[in-house]
């Protein structure tokens, strides 16, 4: 039985509170994609579309991403962690997965953000140079 300004229509909880942070980070367009993804319906049981999100997001007064809004809260993506560190995409992910740094996905599929304060501490870091392995009877080769 539905409940008063309830319709029969409604989506769980867990997918109202990820479209409030995947809105955060991302366009209607690649919400939309995501959730698809991840098996997410509608609360009609139909896919997701931009146009869907948009109007969800209007009805649950969810603010639109904004270019750079990211930026503004200094997060930047697994990609820009990467090429700062200077290293590929996957060994910035084994890292964070190690815990050399700080970065969360709000589910499969959606982009890793990462904190650039800590990509920057870990660079600095990383210049200093220390020795590999704590012998210090090995020695490096620099390859070009």
């Amino acid at each position: 039985m539905n409940t008063v300004g309830k319709h029969r229509f409604t989506i769980p909880e867990d997918t109202l509170s990820l479209i409030r942070s995947l809105a955060r980070q991302l366009p209607d367009s690649q919400i939309a994609r995501l959730l698809n993804r991840a098996g997410k319906p509608t609360g009609r049981g139909n896919g997701w579309t931009e146009k869907r999100v948009c109007s969800f997001r209007h009805h649950h007064e969810i603010a639109v991403y904004r270019e750079g809004e990211r930026a503004e809260r200094g997060e930047i993506t697994l990609e820009a962690a990467a090429q700062i560190i200077g290293v590929t995409a996957m060994t910035a992910l084994r890292m964070i997965q190690r815990g050399d740094i700080k970065g969360h996905q709000l589910c499969k599929g959606a982009p890793w953000v990462v904190k650039a304060e800590d990509v920057a501490a870990f660079a600095t870091c990383k210049q200093s140079k220390r020795p590999l392995t704590p012998n210090l009877v090995q020695r490096i080769f620099d390859f070009q």
